[in-house]
């Protein structure tokens, strides 16, 4: 605020009621210590004729030490030329001015101030006139650090949308386009300044125009959103008519009264091809996992040859030999009810079981996709155990089982555990054809393990395992001179798929330990 330089007021006569003026002085200095802000007058060379108390408080400097030319060593180097500077054309022009300068503490700290400069002329009682300068200080510190934060904040955000890489467009509740930064012409092929006070519907294909209109006038109506406002995919349109994916961000804010939107806008065009590539990818995956897995399956079943003869043979001499019987009793005339009965019921289960045997062996090699359903793990030992049963006689190995009774049932696929199963018992036999010095023995564990899952466990006195256990379920690598080094990876990696997992660790005395979990069904928890 502008100060005038008087160098006296007059106090009013009260006995006079106002008709005579006293000419008891009043010292305008008197007035101006009251003042909070910090004020000073400089006489015309610039020498500091007072300086009031606040200023002296401000500054921790007495009033001896201010007069003169020392009050200038309170202003910042780096201001003290244009504060001069100023104060010479206020002298040149005759006008009061403002400006901005920082002034040291007492503790050597600056602040900022507003100053402001009067130029007046004072008399003395003798008439004679001198000009004077009064400089107010006023403490903007805080309104300086206020600015310089919005400043940098402004500098920021007009930072991040200039250089960001996805579109960014404010619009206002009338969905016209107010801005749009440089990247909108990268991911819609407009020139920014093209798009202002276009509706934002013209950067959406024409099928969702009258949806967003709709939606957005609901919004505005009653708060309601139609879509998620944060990271939603929707299909852009770019300026030659190309349609392609977006991810959309939107925020508000209300400013002067007027609620503006602000939306982020993100070609996802890449994206969602790598998506596309990444599922073909996994697909082909998965169908050379299963081609893969037939193809082990194949090369068992080579391996199991002998063990499939002799399991088919069984019910198949025992209906020739029934068959042969029945026919004897009709050439001798004996035909007897009960014994034709037994024979034709045997020749009907051994058919059954050839049959049975058969269906097994071709589901197990046949290319077709996994089924899951709920199993008996033991029904599958068992099942498994029945086609080796020739490769443990033929290989002089002793089996033992140790089957946990009434196992609750997992959700698997049939052929896939067999043929795991099947896999761990053929490498057991082939580590213990090796051993000649001490029996040969497998062993065959199902049960329940600590973490509630199913464990199975196939336990053999072959050769053993080297430090290396986990080596063995790396694609191919294989200790046979024959092998493709594949069944073990090809059995952990059915195993994962169940949800459960296959290890290996050493037996002792003699041998290895081939383990594996599966998850206890569900439903049959409940």
């Amino acid at each position: 605020m502008p100060f005038l330089w008087l160098p006296v007021f007059t106090k009013m006569n009260s006995e006079t009621h106002g008709a005579r003026r006293s000419t008891e002085p009043v010292d305008l200095r008197d007035l101006i210590e009251t003042i909070p802000a910090l004020v000073l007058c400089a006489l015309a060379d610039g020498s500091a004729e007072f300086a009031n108390r606040a200023w002296q408080e401000y500054s921790g400097r007495s009033l001896q030490e201010l007069t003169g030319s020392g009050w200038q060593t309170t202003i910042h180097p780096d201001d003290i030329a244009n504060f001069f500077h100023e104060s010479t054309v206020a002298l040149v022009s005759g006008k009061s001015i403002e400006t901005e300068a920082r002034l040291r503490r007492a503790d050597g700290q600056y602040h900022w101030f507003s100053i402001r400069k009067t130029l007046a002329v004072s008399r003395s009682q003798n008439s004679e006139p001198s000009l004077r300068t009064l400089i107010a200080c006023e403490d903007i510190e805080e309104r300086k650090q206020e600015e310089s934060a919005r400043r940098y904040s402004d500098e920021r955000h007009r930072l991040v949308f200039e250089t960001a890489s996805d579109a960014v467009i404010s619009l206002d509740e009338s969905g016209a386009i107010l801005i749009a930064n440089p990247a909108t012409a990268r991911v819609f092929g407009y020139d920014p300044a093209e798009l202002i006070g276009k509706p934002l519907t013209t950067l959406m294909p024409e099928f969702l125009r009258k949806l967003h209109e709709a939606g957005f006038k609901r919004y505005l109506a009653t708060g309601q959103r139609h879509i998620n406002w944060q990271g939603t995919e929707l299909t852009g349109q770019r300026k030659n008519g190309q349609e392609f994916p977006v991810e959309v961000s939107f925020g508000e804010l209300t400013k002067d009264g007027h609620r503006i939107f602000t939306g982020f806008i993100r070609d996802i065009s890449e994206r969602k091809q790598a998506e596309e590539i990444r599922r073909q990818a996994q697909k082909a995956i998965q169908s050379a996992r299963e081609e893969l897995a037939r193809v082990s399956r194949l090369t068992t079943m080579g391996e199991l040859a002998a063990s499939i003869a002799h399991e088919v043979n069984q019910p198949l001499t025992a209906v020739t030999n029934n068959s042969n019987a029945c026919l004897r009793l009709l050439a001798n005339q004996n035909l007897q009810p009960d014994v034709l009965r037994r024979a034709l019921e045997e020749i009907v289960a051994d058919g059954t079981r050839a049959s049975a045997i058969i269906a097994r062996i071709r589901a197990f090699i046949k290319k077709a996709p996994e089924e899951k359903s709920r199993l008996d793990v033991n029904e599958v030992i068992g099942e498994v155990l029945a086609m080796m049963g020739h490769g443990f006689e033929e290989n002089r190995i002793l089996l033992q089982s140790d089957l946990a009774q009434a196992l609750p049932p997992v959700l698997g696929d049939r052929v896939q555990l067999q043929q795991v199963l099947l896999n761990l018992i053929i490498n057991g036999i082939e580590a213990m054809t090796a051993v000649t010095d001490q029996p040969r023995s497998l062993w065959v564990e199902s049960r329940i393990d600590e973490s509630g899952d199913i464990l199975v466990a196939v336990r053999d006195s072959g050769i053993g395992l080297s430090l290396e256990a986990d080596r063995v379920f790396t694609a191919f690598f294989t200790t046979k001179a024959n092998g493709m080094g594949m069944g073990l990876s090809i059995s952990r990696s059915l195993i994962e798929a169940h949800g459960g997992r296959l290890w290996a660790t050493p037996n002792f005395p003699h041998g290895a330990v081939f383990s594996f979990t599966l998850p206890v069904d569900a439903e049959s928890l409940s």
